[in-house]
């Protein structure tokens, strides 16, 4: 638990860094706590808003890491980006916050409890990615989703956890009601496959969501136009099924709340899931595969590396807030 405490003093020393080196563009909310320990520890939940207000509201974008408390490459890759965005201050992303034309919203470590215990679940044991509710059509055993206990890993729990309602309230409070066209969400994971996947919803069925087109085109355009050749995209069930998908739900709330209002604005959330393939490494580091993070983190001579090359890429998603569909080709 100590070495787990120091981990995390460590990422909030670097957010505390990020706000300084944003002044007046970056702003600093304790937003809730994570479930407690079996010690009665309950660990705070920071969000940072970053740009002018106005844009926060009007051309949105959100960044959200450490939703898995092993998959800490997830952390160091965001808070890399928010350091290297400020330290620099030359990019075109960097004049476009400061002239109030994109707001991001960040949640650097939804999940400290998992992080500081070194756990993938949250402190009572639960998977958070299984824990929305939604059942999927088809899950693969055990691995997309159970109820038989909390001492098994991806067990979805009884009850919306602390931190899924976290998620809930940053949902609905940034873009639920967020008035650009394109509304794009990072959220960063890590430990699966060889090569770095960009899902979007659905991961419970393999029927296409709403805005299955433009996804598809988005992903056409940032392989083709912008680069990102490396990246593999497509919905999440195209390679695995799971119940309980956090992004699953919240796209359906967007959806029914569309219908509800009835808005006479075209709008699309597009929440992207990043995860990044660590099993590449295996062959230079074969003992990973025996530590607790190992899989779900690069090797370390591959980790700085694999930290710094998604840096254009959350760049281009971001930028995605201040575009309308037809930007997109």
């Amino acid at each position: 638990m100590l070495r787990g405490i120091k981990r995390l003093n460590r990422y909030e020393n670097r957010i505390l860094k990020i706000v300084k080196l944003g002044g007046k563009l970056v702003r600093l909310k304790q937003y809730g706590f994570s479930s407690k320990t079996e010690d009665g520890f309950r660990f705070p939940i920071y969000v940072l808003e970053i740009g002018k207000p106005k844009a926060i509201k009007s051309n949105v974008s959100g960044l959200i890491a450490g939703v898995h408390g092993l998959e800490t490459i997830g952390i160091r890759v965001l808070l890399d980006f928010l350091d290297d965005l400020f330290a620099r201050k030359n990019s075109v992303l960097y004049h476009e916050i400061k002239n109030g034309e994109v707001g991001i919203v960040c949640i650097p470590v939804l999940n400290p409890g998992g992080v500081a215990l070194k756990r993938r679940s949250n402190p009572k044991g639960v998977d958070l990615m299984r824990n929305s509710g939604v059942e999927a059509v088809k899950a693969p055993f055990f691995f997309g989703g159970h109820k038989y206990s909390n001492l098994f890993p991806y067990y979805r729990g009884k009850v919306l956890q602390t931190e899924s309602r976290v998620l809930d309230r940053y949902f609905k409070e940034y873009f639920l009601k967020a008035e650009n066209q394109l509304i794009p969400v990072v959220d960063i994971h890590s430990g699966f496959g060889t090569v770095d996947h960009v899902w979007w919803p659905y991961a419970s069925t393999h029927e296409p969501c709403a805005d299955e087109d433009l996804f598809q085109k988005i992903g056409s355009n940032f392989t083709n136009h912008l680069n990102h050749f490396l990246y593999r995209f497509g919905p999440q069930s195209e390679t695995y099924t799971t119940h309980g998908d956090l992004w699953d739900r919240l796209y359906d709330k967007f959806q029914a709340n569309i219908k509800e209002t009835q808005s006479p604005v075209s709008r699309h959330f597009l929440p992207l899931t990043l995860e990044i393939g660590t099993w590449s490494d295996i062959n230079l580091d074969p003992l990973k595969i025996f530590r607790k993070r190992g899989i779900f983190n690069p090797s370390r001579e591959l980790k700085q590396k694999s930290i710094v090359s998604h840096r254009k890429f959350l760049s281009d998603v971001i930028r995605l807030a201040k575009m309308n569909p037809s930007d997109i080709y």
